[in-house]
């Protein structure tokens, strides 16, 4: 799995504009082969920025997504940063989820949750 990020900063003024852009490119994003996921956050401190966060089944999807139109988009999108943007693609070798903390603390609650003596 690749995870690609894009963190755009941004000012009051371009946060409609870039976040009508990012939206506009999430569903095209999701119907791309090989895409796991597609995300849209804002962050608030200590700058306001928004974040994109696709996972790829593989580094040749993720490949063919920076090849396409639509992440010609996204990089309009970067266009209107109001500083550097970060880009960062990762590959992710395994990943776990709540099954790893149960077993790691010894105990799971109903579907995986984990319920009891939390402070353990």
């Amino acid at each position: 799995m690749v995870i690609g990020t894009v963190r755009i900063p941004l000012t009051p003024e371009r946060r409609v504009e870039l976040l009508e852009v990012l939206r506009s490119v999430k569903g095209p994003i999701e119907t791309q082969p090989g895409c796991a996921a597609c995300h849209i956050y804002e962050e608030q401190c200590p700058e306001s920025a928004v974040v994109l966060v696709a996972r790829w089944e593989s580094q040749a999807a993720l490949e063919a997504h920076i090849r396409s139109e639509v992440y010609r988009r996204v990089l309009g999108a970067i266009e209107l940063a109001a500083g550097p943007p970060e880009v960062c693609f990762e590959e992710v070798g395994a990943s776990a989820g709540l099954e790893l903390a149960g077993r790691l603390r010894g105990r799971a609650g109903i579907n995986g949750a984990l319920l009891r003596n939390p402070s353990r």
